[in-house]
């Protein structure tokens, strides 16, 4: 046993100084890999009681179950976003190739007429439709060289994320491998390391958890749901039911707007293709089935049913706040992209957790007068 009493009055501060700097190292090193990390941390967590389910169902060692858990994600959650990101950098290419093709086709006159027949059509009068087409004119030159530029961006854009992307997919499913099969002791080590009480690292690790399941099967079912539904629309449609449906999926993700920013342009395709009927199906379809029904009705009670079977009982801080929920997806998604959409919850919630513990322990030192 340590004697505390013999010890010197500075080695406690030095060796407090070494942890800060070796915290500060490990994360500086492994900055670029933190969100994989933390991404594939969330998952682990969320999915670990199905872990131990098919660990004891089929009496597998740690290692073989790991394997098995990570290949199962990589082909229900990775393996679809992958394709998304794949197909819209193809179709990107094509789109580019289309395009500049068009665009060089062009002249002065043929632009000219087309700027005309489109302002026909435009609410404005002669005189404004004159001007208009002056301007234009004046122009033309810069607005071609400006959409040339812009269509390069966007392709050069999506096919860096992309290769970001399936290094993002490999350190995944690697880091998943891991937390799958040496969570358990993670967990046990944290505990020892901490200088809190075991009941405190208990409610925040439990808390940890009860987010992650929350967000990613809430997330994941509803993204499943309305991708799926979308998909068989499309299909009856004669369009890309599986490029549209996982897209659907995909932007469901993203809060307040979601799966809007593929159903409305479909519809306004179909629209102007002279599809009416079609263009309002697909309206009240993405409107009314996904985002009231699926959105707004099933989701939360899924996320109900969920937080009653989960050990502190479904309080789930940040989540129970629909602003802070918002505006911490929102920020998650400006931080770190689309895998910022679970970070930013987290990290929020776990946040209301931390002071939650330091209102249990210092709860007498705290001015109650005014609550």
């Amino acid at each position: 046993m340590n004697d505390k009493s013999n010890t010197p009055p500075f080695q406690e501060g030095f060796l407090i100084t070494l942890i800060v700097l070796a915290i500060a190292g490990l994360v500086w090193l492994f900055l670029p890999f933190l969100p994989t990390l933390f991404f594939s941390l969330i998952v682990a967590t969320a999915t670990y009681q199905l872990f131990l389910k098919l660990q004891h169902r089929w009496k597998l060692s740690d290692t073989i179950a790991a394997t098995l858990m990570s290949i199962l994600i990589f082909f229900t959650v990775i393996a679809p976003i992958t394709y998304l990101l794949i197909e819209i950098s193809l179709r990107a290419s094509e789109l580019y190739g289309s395009v500049q093709g068009w665009v060089d086709a062009q002249d002065s006159e043929s632009l000219k007429k087309i700027y005309s027949d489109t302002a026909k059509r435009l609410p404005f009068d002669i005189g404004d439709q004159s001007a208009l087409l002056a301007q234009l004119d004046a122009n033309l030159n810069k607005l071609i060289t400006v959409a040339k530029n812009t269509i390069v961006f966007l392709l050069r854009s999506i096919l860096s994320n992309t290769a970001g992307f399936l290094t993002f997919v490999f350190l995944s499913v690697f880091a998943l491998f891991f937390f799958y099969r040496d969570g358990d002791d993670v967990a046990r080590y944290l505990k020892v390391l901490s200088p809190l009480p075991n009941r405190y690292d208990e409610m925040l690790m439990v808390r940890f958890s009860s987010l992650a399941t929350v967000l990613t099967i809430s997330v994941v079912v509803v993204a499943v749901l309305q991708g799926l539904s979308f998909g068989i629309l499309m299909s009856f449609m004669g369009l890309p039911a599986l490029f549209l449906g996982i897209g659907i999926a995909v932007t469901s993700f993203i809060p307040v707007v979601g799966s809007a920013l593929i159903w409305i342009p479909v519809a306004i395709y179909l629209y102007v293709q002279g599809e009416v009927w079609q263009a309002i199906l697909v309206t009240v379809w993405g409107a009314v089935v996904m985002g009231f029904v699926i959105d707004n009705i099933l989701r939360p009670v899924m996320i109900q049913k969920i937080s009653k079977g989960l050990p502190d009982g479904g309080n789930l801080g940040a989540l129970d706040h629909t602003l802070l929920t918002v505006l911490s997806t929102l920020a998650g998604l400006i931080q770190f992209g689309i895998i910022g959409m679970l970070f930013g919850p987290v990290i929020a919630a776990m946040a209301i957790a931390i002071f939650d513990v330091y209102e249990q322990i210092h709860g007498d030192r705290l001015d109650r007068e005014n609550s």
